[in-house]
């Protein structure tokens, strides 16, 4: 079963950052995915002014889990959202992963910075595909 929690001790998002070869960052949210008592990822996310930022969003290194990923920034998402924070920026590695970064709900905006408006986004149907 997919599970994911926030990351309440500090010392324990240092250690999972580590794990997925993410730069801990001590001013940084953070979730971690698990299936089946297994950590699959990690992402560090926040809020700056008026934005949301998903900084880091990683499994841990020797996984590959794309589902996890797309779960976990959706989380990261939602906890935005709920702070009335709309404007949400992509920052975290997108090489390579543009159709998960996409599918998450993400647009390349015109300056070519992954982008999205939350307004109404958790309300309505799910929004499975981006």
């Amino acid at each position: 079963m997919l599970e994911v929690y926030p990351i309440q001790q500090k010392s324990e998002q240092k250690e999972l950052c580590e794990l997925a070869g993410i730069v801990y960052d001590v001013n940084k949210l953070a979730y971690k995915g698990i299936i089946s008592g297994e950590l699959i990822g990690v992402a560090q996310f926040g809020i700056k002014g008026k934005c949301g930022y998903i900084y880091d969003l990683e499994n841990i290194k020797g996984i590959d889990n794309d589902e996890v990923l797309f779960v976990i920034g959706r989380a990261a998402l939602n906890f935005i959202d709920l702070c009335g924070i709309v404007d949400v920026y992509f920052e975290a590695r997108s090489e390579d992963r543009e159709a998960l970064v996409a599918r998450i709900g993400f647009k390349k905006d015109e300056n070519g910075k992954w982008y999205m408006n939350t307004d109404g986004f958790f309300t309505g149907p799910c929004k499975c595909e981006g």
